[in-house]
Parts: C-alpha cells; structure tokens; sequence
C-alpha cells in the first residue's frame, strides 16, 4: 500500500492521533487513517499539505471546513471528532468511514439497478437538505466523494469532503479564492460554476443530475473529456437523455424528466430545493402503467438522431477570422475552416463585422493567449456583435473560465480537432439564424 512507503505512517500527531495507513490523497492534503491514542478507536485524519498551506486562503478554508463539518448533524454526514494544529501542521480527525466510494462501484458493476440508482441519490439529496438548511453549499459533489457504506442490496451512503463548501449566507459568506477562481471537478460542475460564480444549493441540485445520470447510464452527461470541453457542454449543450442512451434498462419517463430538470442551464428551472427533489425521484419510481404499456413505449422510442451536418445555407454564411499571422499561423484555423466548407473572411481587430455570422480568434503564440482573450471579449461585447469563438491552450481551464464569463460565445482547445472547430462553428451560426 502506497502509505507504507509514506513518512507519516507511524508518527503522532498532537500527542494523540498515531497514523496507520493512507486513506486517500486531494488537492488539498492528504487523508490518513490513524489510532485515537487512549480512546483506540480509528479516525480519519486530514492533514493540510504543507505547500498548500502557503497559498492564499488555503488555511482560512482549511479552518472553515472544520467548523461546516462541526454544525453539519446528519447520519449521511461525516462527523467531525476535532481539528487543531501541531506545529505547522493543520489537521482534522474526524469519522472513519468503511465503505466504498461510487467511482469505484460504477467501476465495478457499471450502470447500477434504478432503484438503486434513485435510492442513492436521494439519500445524497437528504444529506445536502441538511447543509443547505445551515447555508452550506458542496461545491464538490462527486462519485468519488459518496460512500457506499453496507451492501448495494439495502444502500446507505456518507457524502464527504465540503472541503470546498461555502457559505452562501451573504452576511456569513466569505470570498476566500481569488475573484473568478473556479475550484471544483468540471465533470460535475453546474453552468454557473463554470462561469465563475459563487453558487447556491441549485448548483449541488445539477451536481446530483450529473451524479445520477452518471449511474443510470455509466457516464456524466459530458463524458470525461478535456475540462474545456466538458465546461462547453454544461455551457452550452444540451444533456443527453438517458432513456435513449440506454433504452434497454427501463428508466421511467417521469425520471428521464427529473434528470434533465435537475440539469437544467437556468438555475431557476431546477427543482426548487435538495428536498422537493428527492421526493419527487422516490415518486418516479412509483408503480408502472398496466402491464405491456410502459414496454410498448419503449418500443416505440425513436432512436438517437444522428449528427447533423452544417447545411449549405450555413456553410455558405462568412466566418470572421482574426488570425495574426495569416495562412501561415501554425494552428492552422483558417485551413481547417476553408477545407470544412466555410466562407472565411480574414479580418483585423478594428475592421468592421457586419455581415458576418461568427468571428474566430486566433492568438499570436502560447504566450499571447491573455492578449487574445482581452480582444476577443471587447470584439463580444460591441453592438450587434456575432458570436465570438476563441481559440486557446487545451489544458487552460482557467482562460476557458474567463472567457465564457466575459461573454465569449465558445471556447476551442489548441491544438485544433477540425472536426470540433466545424461544430462549435457550426453552433454558433445556427444560433445567428
């Protein structure tokens, strides 16, 4: 086991907590098991990684953790035994949890039992209404951090790490990121959380969407591609159904429903709280129409529609290019759109746009990347402006961020797919019509 190998294993912290073993690893420390010395019984100890410690107001969220943890009384939460700090180190003992965490069940049984699935994320649902109620919001919802605690047969779940909660309370909330830091997992992250935003519980609400889709069908609603690319889809895309992704597993209609509602870009068509939503889930699984109808529907269920391709209309539209160098730009964004069909018209920053149906910018190399989302967000914010593409690095996910925020229409990861590009293009034109 890699704590074996691990420094901490063995040592006593605060006098009182000896480390046993490594439970896990984040982004903020590291989650050892360790022995309650005089007590012996295990905790789970969260110590804070010592680089971290240094970075603005990690330690302030560190401290803040501790003290959600301490007002959050629910079975389904982790209870917090105590916190303090130990020289330079800052730690938290709190509960230790023997279970199994869901990434690991999907990995195993792939796509749970509807049932299950349901009972699941209601559960969770019940968990967040507690936190929710004390003005807590996850931030960080998870497979990873739910807790499948006994057997899949009687589910019982523990939701873990609000290392990321906050206050939403606007007399307690306390900005302690950076202004436009955005911290979370882009698999699981609501519309508003991707622009930036400092979310309430409806975006936990599309967490728990993008949690159960993920075991109705074995994947979020984005998949796991690059975090831009999944940030555009929450943006932007519309989320898959899950009943024609799997039509062979049964799911209700009225649940299929709920999953999207709860998906919903506009915060206000969600569900209106953690509670109403898990109610209605429990409803949808209520006793199915007379026997052969519900499979009869089914049956009749249209298959998935296949891509559409960009109609001549569209490809005939002009696409504004604002490329520095040209043809001779090394991303090659002009080639890749004349050889995708589109009229492309190469402009500079001060030339006018009118007429044209999208404009695509390029920036001068990797270092100039700032500069061009500066000229892109004032290119979007004139009058009557076409929906403004820019083209950036692909592992950038905080440029992504701010472009989206500033009112840029999509983003394209560099080095370009030609075949993405011709359809974020293509987006953006259909949305001109």
């Amino acid at each position: 086991m890699a704590g074996k190998a691990d420094p901490w294993v063995g040592r006593v912290v605060a006098g009182r907590y000896q480390v046993t073993g490594t439970l896990g690893r984040g982004g903020m420390g590291t989650v050892y098991e360790a022995e309650q010395l005089g007590l012996e019984r295990y905790v789970a100890l969260k110590v804070l990684h010592p680089h971290v410690a240094k970075t603005p107001g990690a330690i302030a969220r560190f401290q803040r953790e501790a003290q959600l943890m301490a007002r959050l009384k629910h079975p389904g939460a982790v209870h917090l035994f105590d916190h303090g700090a130990d020289g330079d180190t800052l730690y938290l003992a709190m509960e230790r949890v023997f279970g199994v965490p869901l990434d690991e069940v999907l990995e195993t049984y792939g796509p749970l039992e509807v049932k299950t699935a349901v009972e699941l994320a209601a559960q969770v649902l019940e968990v967040l209404e507690a936190a929710h109620d004390l003005g807590m919001v996850h931030r960080d919802l998870k497979p990873s951090n739910v807790m499948l605690v006994g057997e899949l047969s009687a589910p019982t779940v523990k939701v873990l790490d609000f290392g990321l909660a906050a206050l939403v309370n606007p007399g307690q909330q306390e900005r302690l990121t950076g202004s436009g830091q955005v911290l979370g997992t882009p698999a699981y992250m609501s519309p508003e959380h991707c622009r930036g935003e400092l979310p309430d519980g409806r975006a936990d609400l599309y967490s728990v969407g993008c949690l159960l889709h993920e075991l109705l069908v074995g994947r979020p609603p984005f998949g796991d591609s690059p975090a831009v690319e999944v940030m555009s889809g929450h943006l932007y895309r519309p989320p898959p159904p899950v009943r024609q992704l799997r039509p062979e597993r049964g799911i209700p209609e009225a649940l299929e429903a709920l999953v999207l509602a709860s998906l919903s870009k506009a915060k206000t068509q969600r569900p209106a709280s953690a509670r109403e939503l898990a109610a209605r889930l429990r409803e949808a699984l209520a006793p199915p129409p007379a026997r052969g109808e519900g499979k009869k529907q089914e049956r009749v269920q249209p298959p998935p529609a296949p891509p559409v391709a960009p109609s001549p209309e569209l490809l005939a539209r002009p696409v504004a290019l604002i490329e520095p160098d040209g043809p001779a730009n090394p991303h090659g964004i002009g080639t890749a759109l004349s050889v995708g069909g589109y009229r492309v018209v190469p402009c500079r920053e001060d030339d006018s746009l009118e007429g044209m149906a999208a404009l695509v910018v390029v920036p001068r190399s990797d270092r100039a990347q700032e500069e061009a989302l500066a000229l892109a967000s004032t290119l979007a914010s004139r009058p009557h402006a076409p929906p403004v593409l820019l083209c950036g690095s692909g592992e950038d996910f905080s440029l992504m961020s701010r472009a989206v925020a500033s009112g840029v229409y999509d983003y394209v990861p560099l080095p370009v797919d030609p075949t993405d590009l011709a359809r974020k293009v293509s987006r953006a034109l259909r949305s001109r019509r």
